[in-house]
Order: structure tokens, then sequence, then C-alpha cells
């Protein structure tokens, strides 16, 4: 009986000893501090996409899309902060398109402490509607390399990240779509 009673303790014990390991609060804090925050462009954050013509109406939209939920983890080093970034993409296959697919394209772009933009790409997810699914969505996943100056922190640089409107559609969100 009492070998039995170790043998179902020993996993609590090993569980017990294991929760103090990981950062510590000061820790994490600091890693905070040391990864840049990510924000996302208000007026690139959705997109609707109209075939080509004069109609803007319900029934010309070729697709919607939006940006969702962005993360990023980093690892900070002396000289450099290495950046996960992850943000989610969802789209709707709107009446007007016959074809069943969609290419949304995306943007990342790094601004130091003073707001100018230090690093940037552009990017693009294609997504196809097949059988009776009219939605998509992806996690488009992006890693980026910081190099610091001394004595500033990944914390002080900002990451933005978008939808690629065209100017036409910018102007559209700007309105307030289709609200």
């Amino acid at each position: 009986m009492r070998l039995r009673l170790r043998l179902l303790l020993a996993p609590g014990v090993v569980a017990a000893g294991l929760s103090g390991c990981g950062p510590s609060l000061e820790e994490r804090s600091e890693l905070r501090a040391a990864c840049p925050q990510a924000m996302r462009v208000q007026d690139a954050s959705t997109l609707t996409r109209f075939r080509p013509g004069a109609g803007r109406d319900r029934t010309d939209v070729l697709f919607e899309a939006e940006l969702g939920k962005v993360n990023v983890a980093c690892s900070a080093r002396k000289n450099e902060v290495n950046v996960d970034l992850t943000m989610q993409i969802l789209v709707a296959q709107g009446p007007a398109n016959r074809e069943r697919v969609a290419n949304v394209g995306y943007f990342v772009r790094l601004l130091d402490p003073g707001g100018r933009i230090v690093q940037g790409r552009n990017f693009a997810a294609d997504y196809r509607f097949e059988g009776n699914r009219t939605r998509q969505g992806s996690s488009e996943q992006i890693a980026l390399n910081i190099p610091l100056a001394e004595g500033v922190s990944g914390g002080a640089y900002t990451i933005a990240v978008g939808l690629l409107p065209t100017p036409e559609e910018l102007e559209y969100n700007r309105r307030g779509g289709g609200q």
C-alpha cells in the first residue's frame, strides 16, 4: 500500500517542483519591455474589393477581408531582438466573385522610436473558396530581426500591420465602408 501511495504522489511532487520553472515575474516584465508592440493600422484593418467597373453596391463585392488577432513573441539578445509575428486574416467571398478565389495583400512595417519606417515588406495570401465554403482564414507568420543601437530596447520599436487597399479602397474604408 505504501508503494502505491508513493507512485500516486510522485506526479504531484514533480508538478510542484516544475511549477517554479520558467521566467520570474521580473524576467517576464523585462521581456515585455524588450519586445516591440504590434499596431493594426486602422484604415487598413479591413478591405472590400469590388469587381472592376462603376458599381459599388453589395452585389459588386468580390471579397471582404479583415485583419484579426495579431500576436508578437520575441527573444532578446544584447544587440538584437528576434520577433515572431503572427497575424490572422479572415476573408469572405462576395456575390461578384465567380472565380471563387481571393488574393489579399498585407504589409508589415517596423517603426523606430522616432516613428520612421526602418524595415518593411508587402506580402500576399491566396484563398480558394471550394465547395459551399464562402469564408476562409489563415494565420500568417513573419520573422523579424531588429538590430539594436546601444541603449535602445526592442520595446522602443513598433510593428505596424495592415491589409493593402488600393487608394479607392482606402477612401471607401475612411468613409465608413458600406455602413
